[in-house]
């Protein structure tokens, strides 16, 4: 491939000046892109040249101020006619990390852009330590745990020296995703682009949905998978015999539900009729995409499908993991379950149900995020919180979340959770939750399939509604 002349992805790579951008080892990047775009003289292979870049420019590292520069390059190396489509899938997967590099933020309500530019635009414009300043006290008022987690990687963004690029640099590389589209759209065409173990079709739908701005472009190609690959309508002649079968892209689904309106027909239509299926990982996709879209108007079929696609020997984590992306310490299922807060209430013991595994798999920093949105829908938020009553009668609810909370491992005990826990008032160490929340340890002992805490509160069991396993996660009559 022709990398740095004439058309090739990388032309003029070498006449930017990185290291004024990235001031630390920034005169590498062009090399590293080099070795993404497979060009000969690069010193570095694929892989190693795209763990050294995001290592490099990873948020919020100083060098992030180069990203949008990158994203642009990412770009172009992906949808290139001359990459080879089985190449494509590393920088789009660079790209992702670049774009959403605090995705816990970016769920359960969409992001208002036009406010985000503004925010940017102040930070800009305003003293240093004023945007600290405003930061700390926006991050006190948080109303939810959203705002909180936007708040605290904001100011933890406008606390580096320089906070303000930074801030400016994340916009910038939504707008680079966002100029080019068209150019993602067109990946997710193609048999070479959506076969293999990783197909760029995939990574291009994860990229559009989290840009709000290419619904317009991208809604079309994504509906128009799903009626490609539905079957003949009664009275209609099926394919002719030998006819490429279009299989749907779990991440396709995630990706409509990310975009489309409530009032989006086409769109509900489709996804209920890939819901209904049969194939347990898009009925599952298509579930929870309608739930993104409709919020608390879902149709209860929906909720009623997630909750029996969870109760199979699949679990929630793996059927998360075949549709939603990995971003960062975010696993699929740590984001999944921070999307579900759209449906509000009506979410609420599908969210009890899926706590404990999503809890147990979730990593670093996203642990500790899962236990506080659990917390903040039992205890309310914790800019109101109030230290609980140890003595109290905690209802079903409460009790589940904190079951679930401490009957997390030692080494899991760790990365914002004590914080998180401090922020309601409860005991911040292990051993003193466990015995606040009246978990026995007996190392013999291990929780049920349900993930429900193998040892119970003493004096718990009146709490309970009576009707069995299913009724006590999943309510009276399950």
């Amino acid at each position: 491939m022709d990398a740095t002349t004439g058309t090739g992805p990388l032309h003029g790579v070498d006449d930017i000046d990185w290291a004024a951008l990235a001031p630390e080892d920034g005169a590498d990047i062009p090399g590293l892109l080099r070795g993404i775009a497979g060009d000969a003289s690069a010193p570095r292979g694929l892989d190693d040249s795209v763990s050294a870049l995001f290592d490099l420019i990873r948020f919020p590292a100083p060098a992030y101020a180069a990203a949008p520069r990158v994203a642009e390059y990412l770009l172009r190396i992906a949808c290139h006619p001359d990459t080879p489509a089985d190449w494509r899938a590393r920088p789009l997967s660079l790209l992702l990390e670049l774009l959403v590099p605090t995705a816990a933020a970016t769920l359960p309500a969409r992001t208002d852009i036009a406010l985000w530019r503004d925010e940017v635009a102040w930070a800009a414009a305003t003293d240093a330590e004023k945007v600290r300043d405003q930061y700390r006290a926006w991050l006190e008022e948080a109303p939810d745990e959203q705002q909180y987690r936007r708040m605290l990687s904001r100011l933890d963004t406008a606390s580096r020296e320089n906070g303000a690029a930074l801030l400016q640099a994340e916009l910038d590389v939504y707008d680079t995703v966002r100029d080019h589209a068209g150019d993602l759209a067109g990946l997710l065409d193609g048999r070479e682009n959506r076969r293999g173990i990783d197909p760029p079709a995939e990574w291009a739908s994860y990229l559009l949905a989290f840009v709000p701005d290419t619904a317009e472009t991208a809604l079309p190609p994504l509906k128009a998978s799903l009626a490609e690959a539905a079957p003949a309508l009664p009275g209609q002649a099926p394919p002719p015999l030998g006819t490429p079968q279009h299989d749907v892209l779990s991440a396709e689904l995630f990706a409509i539900g990310m975009l489309a309106a409530p009032d989006d027909a086409g769109a509900t239509v489709a996804l209920a009729h890939e819901m209904a299926s049969g194939h347990l990982y898009n009925g599952f996709a298509a579930a929870m995409a309608l739930t993104v879209i409709h919020g608390e108007k879902t149709p209860e079929e929906c909720l009623v499908r997630l909750r029996a696609a969870g109760r199979t020997s699949v679990g929630y984590p793996a059927l998360f993991d075949d549709s939603w992306p990995h971003c960062g310490e975010n696993t699929p299922a740590t984001l999944g379950f921070l999307a579900l807060g759209r449906a509000g209430e009506r979410a609420r013991p599908l969210r009890l149900a899926m706590l404990p595994k999503v809890l147990a798999s979730a990593e670093g920093t996203a642990r500790a995020a899962v236990a506080a949105t659990a917390l903040e829908s039992v205890l309310g938020p914790r800019s109101a919180a109030e230290a609980p009553d140890p003595e109290a009668d905690f209802d079903d609810d409460t009790l589940k979340v904190f079951w679930a909370i401490a009957e997390l491992p030692a080494d899991g005990w760790d990365d914002g959770l004590p914080d998180a826990l401090a922020a309601w008032g409860l005991p911040t160490g292990r051993a003193d939750f466990r015995a606040f929340a009246g978990v026995e340890d007996d190392a013999g002992d291990e929780p049920p399939a349900d993930g429900a805490p193998a040892q119970a509160p003493a004096g718990a069991a009146q709490q309970r509604p009576q009707g069995g396993l299913f009724s006590r996660l999943f309510g009276p009559g399950s």
